[in-house]
């Protein structure tokens, strides 16, 4: 079983895009529809949306006002329609594992709901697959050139893997003005993925069962020597290789190209190993990885002609996989310099910023405590009740908080919750804490902010212009009408919360004026507020 699902969202980056409509699609192992569901919401008031997302899904500022649903609603909404739906599925999309699902997972671990839903156990004690139809086109084009038409190029002249591109060129139906509405791209990647369970069976099956981890852990060892491929830019890069260890718990495999002799590295100590492997030497290493959970593209060698080099050597190949398998020490060294040279790479996490801590577990007492608490957040009543787990957070917590001070993230996501929807239920200091901090977001001058900002959403823009003018395609149909209505709406934003701005230097940026007929906007794009909040049945689950 399948659930197919796409997102359109405020902008490219994982960590801080905004989910602004999601469709979802629940199919048989033959891909028949069984039922769907598409559900819009509300732009956030901490969220600027960036031109070019909003330029390419044809969301109007409007648009982002006027859904019925908060963006909490929404994600409670997708939470409990995946969970109604027979378990364990395979999620699957175009994309979605290079963007939708760091993205969705983001956005549940944001609303105070579970970050590793497409992964997670089910009652059964199996787990859900992730797979992704353009991972199987890649794989198409490699394993079995020409079987799929990928004549038209890209601006770097490489095939043209993007959905509109791939469906149009092998008859299935998705026009330009259909592409970027979430259903009618999951009808469109439905249908590529019909195609491909036609014309390649075997290709399909075997990577439907790498979709999960166990379907990987069991291919590897299965086979003792099998291919490894992936495409970047455009280019193939495939070798015939062995894998050097299974460890129960890995989420990476760690791959041998048997095109180089071991014996170099299997006396190599841990330290010159994890030199080795470090990104510097990327391109001057045998090992490779295959993250379990990212479908790897890993075939036997029977399905292998079209990747396996001239002058393969079987004999050799056994021979040196052979040497590897049966040294378990240089295994051990292995694992432990993958980590040492991950260890090393910068992690890219910001302590006031609540998005970047979502790879921040606590601890199995302190998870067991916040999820009743979640719970608790996700049943009141009302708004009123919402706010009171919030405002206790830091007794609740005081002892769980001094030992992992990342968990007051939480209580950061659920203030925003409630302060988006029913903000009068919050003290008026807290009121006015969350109008600052939503106005250092918007108005943050600096270009570096890892989130989309006013002054980045402008410069993106002119940036478009420009490419508009010069005739670039892709913004071929964008009007003058779309391009003004963009920097009204961004001027509007800026001047709503230019009162609540405290910049370094102690003075408010000057709004920029786009259109001297525009009045000051209040309010935003937050709904009237709610005395209480709809029946429980209705909104959350536990």
């Amino acid at each position: 079983m399948f659930i197919f699902y796409d997102t359109e969202t405020s902008g490219l980056d994982k960590e801080f895009s905004q989910v602004l409509q999601i469709a979802l699609v629940f199919t048989d192992d033959n891909m028949n529809i069984l039922s769907s569901k598409k559900v819009e919401c509300r732009r956030s008031p901490w969220v600027v949306p960036a031109p070019g997302a909003l330029l390419t899904t044809g969301f109007t500022p409007d648009d982002l006002k006027k859904s019925k649903n908060s963006h909490y609603e929404m994600m409670q909404e997708v939470d409990e329609w995946i969970r109604s739906q027979y378990m364990p599925v395979i999620f699957s999309g175009y994309n979605t594992l290079g963007y939708d699902e760091p993205v969705l997972a983001h956005n549940l671990h944001q609303n105070l709901l579970d970050p590793e839903l497409t992964t997670m156990t089910t009652h059964t004690g199996e787990k859900n697959g992730r797979s992704d139809i353009m991972v199987l086109v890649k794989a198409m084009a490699m394993y079995m050139p020409g079987a799929l038409k990928l004549d038209v190029k890209n601006e770097y002249g490489s095939p043209s893997l993007s959905l509109i591109n791939v469906a149009q060129q092998n008859g299935v139906a998705l026009g330009a003005h259909d592409a970027h509405d979430a259903m009618n791209d999951i009808r469109a990647t439905i249908g590529v993925a019909k195609l491909i369970q036609k014309t390649a069976p075997q290709l399909w099956d075997q990577m439907t069962a790498l979709a999960t981890v166990a379907g990987v852990d069991a291919f590897m060892a299965q086979h003792k020597i099998f291919t490894h491929s992936y495409m970047a830019y455009g280019k193939t890069k495939s070798a015939v290789v062995t894998n050097i260890a299974q460890r129960e718990g890995d989420t990476t495999e760690i791959l041998f190209d048997l095109s180089v002799d071991p014996a170099k590295y299997m006396s190599m100590t841990v330290e010159e190993l994890a030199d080795c492997m470090s990104p510097q030497n990327a391109k001057h290493h045998p090992f490779r990885h295959a993250p379990k959970e990212g479908q790897p593209i890993l075939m036997p060698m029977d399905q292998s002609d079209a990747v396996i080099p001239k002058g393969f050597d079987d004999k050799l190949a056994t021979r040196r996989a052979n040497m590897i398998r049966k040294d378990p020490a240089f295994a051990d060294r292995v694992a432990k310099a993958a980590a040492k040279a991950r260890d090393a790479q910068p992690k890219h996490v910001h302590a006031h910023l609540p998005e970047t801590l979502m790879g921040e577990e606590p601890s199995g007492p302190t998870k067991a405590k916040l999820q009743v608490w979640m719970e608790e957040f996700n049943n009141t009543q009302s708004w009123a009740d919402a706010a009171k787990l919030v405002l206790d957070f830091p007794i609740r917590f005081e002892k769980e908080l001094a030992q992992e001070p990342h968990i007051r993230r939480y209580a950061k996501f659920a203030g925003r919750i409630v302060f988006e929807s029913a903000p009068e239920e919050l003290p008026q200091d807290k009121q006015d804490l969350m109008k600052k901090h939503i106005a250092s977001r918007l108005l943050n001058p600096d270009p570096k902010a890892p989130y989309m900002t006013i002054a980045k959403a402008r410069k993106e823009l002119e940036q478009i212009e420009r490419e508009r003018a010069a005739g670039k395609p892709r913004w071929k149909e964008v009007t003058d009408t779309q391009i003004r209505s963009l920097k009204l709406y961004y001027t509007a934003m800026e001047k709503e919360y230019a009162p609540y701005y405290t910049p370094a230097t102690g003075a408010a940026p000057a709004p920029a004026n786009d259109d001297k007929k525009t009045p000051p906007q209040h309010g935003g794009n937050a709904p009237p507020a709610h005395d209480a909040r709809r029946a429980a049945h209705d909104r959350f689950r536990p």
